[in-house]
């Protein structure tokens, strides 16, 4: 069957909820992807941010098949090999002790606002996120996304959030009240456009938390998991929240999600306060725990930083050779934005566009910039093959 049937027939079956590609992936490889007409992509989303050690990676699908032949799911009620092992790495490799295992990132970050809420007593149920902030597709986690066009249709939202303007630290202190309970945010904001938060203001909100007993979640869905160039942002900002919230790339691409938090804090969760049927699945677990194994052998983080440092200069060419469309680069690690002018946001959706009719898969975040999440194993020849193809598609344009 070609892309065209398969697109047929799922025009036929599925909700409207997502502005799809006319192509029907069937298979991936490292950094590639192949459609149901035998095309080839170079894959520069993956799977916006979730295969980070790029597709079929062998060390976890041997781990997912070895699992899958052994135990595919048993309830919470017991304990499991595998998703022990990867709470015990988790802990043992950031500043955590205690792990909740669900299935997403919006759950994470649900478990995350209930665990703050619960903790800081009835009268303190408030939390502040920030202008710009995306959280999650649940009632609760869409209120507590800063994007208002996100909230469109779908309120009364549910209540007990307020958003801070991004960057402004004196402002959100002015927000608090004797019903808050918590900040929320990313420490580097995907959806918006990629804009890393400054050190600085990170280590503004961890003293305003302190001063005021607030808690401080790190939302790292997106950022965690060597994203940004360390296994978790908040090892580059010095500051340590109390709350880290962690999905997308934790088992490369298997469903699971964590909250993550001290034990003093865990503490407020007792039996009955929270639970996930599917949370820590063994097959996800086992996965996850292959995919931590590999991001923590030796050199992992060194090679990659090599390579991302490659791929921000190769973009900060592009910039200099079309001043008229792109106007710089931002974030970190392979977690990168090529910030465009207004003549180029004119042209953000064609671009990407144009790039997939290439076979080269990127979007566009933030109504901003060209957003790149490749799979931390791309390669310098993927970067360079990446570049070629965006320098064509914006000398179509200049």
């Amino acid at each position: 069957m070609s892309n065209s049937d398969w697109t047929a027939r799922g025009e036929a079956v599925f909700a409207g909820t997502y502005s799809r590609f006319p192509a029907a992936i069937i298979k991936g490889e490292g950094c590639r992807l192949w459609d149901a007409d035998g095309r080839e992509y170079l894959d520069f989303l993956a799977g916006i941010a979730v295969c980070s050690l790029g597709h079929c990676h062998p060390a976890v699908t041997e781990a997912v098949c070895a699992q899958a032949k052994q135990l595919v799911h048993v309830s919470n009620l017991f304990y499991t090999l595998p998703q022990t092992e990867l709470a015990e790495l988790l802990t043992t490799h950031s500043f955590a002790e205690r792990v909740f295992f669900c299935n997403s990132g919006a759950e994470a970050n649900e478990a995350a606002i209930k665990l703050a809420r619960i903790w800081s007593g009835e009268d303190r149920h408030e939390v502040i996120s920030l202008t710009g902030s995306f959280h999650g597709r649940t009632l609760a986690t869409v209120a507590a996304t800063g994007q208002p066009k996100f909230h469109k249709g779908f309120e009364p939202l549910p209540a007990g959030f307020v958003h801070a303007e991004f960057g402004e630290p004196e402002e959100l202190e002015r927000l608090i009240s004797p019903q808050t309970c918590a900040v929320l945010c990313e420490p580097l904001q995907g959806e918006s456009g990629v804009r890393p938060l400054p050190p600085e203001y990170l280590l503004a909100l961890r003293k305003i938390c302190d001063q005021h007993g607030l808690l401080l979640i790190f939302d790292e869905v997106q950022t965690g998991m060597g994203r940004t160039g360390s296994l978790f942002a908040y090892e580059q900002c010095g500051v340590t929240p109390d709350i880290m919230t962690l999905a997308k790339a934790l088992a490369n691409g298997l469903p699971i999600g964590a909250m993550l938090t001290r034990a003093e804090i865990a503490a407020a969760f007792t039996p009955g306060t929270h639970a996930s049927t599917f949370g820590g699945n063994p097959v996800a677990a086992a996965a996850g725990a292959a995919v931590l194994k590999t991001m923590l052998a030796d050199g992992f983080f060194a090679d990659l930083h090599e390579r991302s440092t490659y791929f921000i200069k190769r973009l900060e060419g592009i910039a200099q050779q079309f001043p008229q469309l792109c106007t710089g680069v931002r974030g970190r690690g392979m977690l990168l934005g090529l910030i465009l002018t207004e003549k180029g946001i004119a042209h953000g959706q064609d671009i990407v566009r144009r790039m997939f009719e290439r076979g080269l898969l990127i979007n566009f975040a933030g109504m901003r910039v060209l957003r790149f999440i490749p799979p931390l194993t791309v390669s310098q020849e993927e970067i360079d093959t990446l570049i070629a193809g965006l320098a064509e598609v914006l000398t179509e344009l200049d």
